[in-house]
């Protein structure tokens, strides 16, 4: 097999995989799958999820220096945490397009954390280099902390205060405005 072919077959496994953790997500959420917003109104959150308001969930991840953290390691800082994966093109999309030039102006403000989600390391690897993005790279192998924060779609972004509460979430891609003006809402 050529090496674009096993590309593609990668893709194609991941995308698979995607397909799997969103059915998964959704078997577990509520039928209203709203955004739950940064007033702290959590009434379409489901159950099982931290809603907004909340401490993020403490479940450790792996960055992909190797280090084993928790949301709570970037305490005192805004954080804004972005689930990727490069079978997923609007995550693609998202990455150069908002989160890009956003983290060029902010970066020394907020933390920015990608969480790689049931991805191969290589593939994510080469879309962080395509993109130019520079975030905090880590993954979500399992998928566990992404349902543990109502993940229902991809891209999905949650937005955490200083002190590690869960200010807003959105399910979907973002335009580089509303990436900005959800940033402007959350953290004033």
């Amino acid at each position: 097999m050529n090496t674009a072919s096993s590309k593609v077959t990668k893709r194609l496994v991941g995308a698979l995989a995607g397909l799997a953790l969103v059915a998964a997500a959704c078997s577990n959420a509520s039928s209203d799958t709203s955004t739950t917003s940064h007033t702290g109104d959590s009434s379409a959150a489901p159950a099982t999820t931290q809603p907004a308001g909340d401490p993020a969930p403490t479940r450790q991840f792996v960055t992909f220096e190797g280090e084993n953290v928790s949301l709570a390691t970037y305490g005192g800082q805004p954080v804004v945490l972005n689930f990727w994966a490069s079978w997923c093109p609007s995550c693609v999309a998202e990455m150069s397009a908002a989160f890009r030039p956003v983290q060029l102006d902010l970066g020394g403000e907020i933390t920015f954390i990608g969480m790689n989600i049931q991805d191969e390391r290589d593939l994510a690897n080469e879309l962080l280099e395509e993109t130019g993005v520079v975030w905090i790279s880590a993954e979500d192998q399992t998928g566990e902390l992404y349902l543990d924060l109502g993940g229902i779609a991809m891209p999905f972004t949650v937005f955490l205060d200083a002190a590690g509460n869960i200010v807003e979430k959105h399910n979907g891609p973002l335009t580089e405005g509303q990436l900005r003006d959800k940033i402007d809402a959350a953290f004033g």
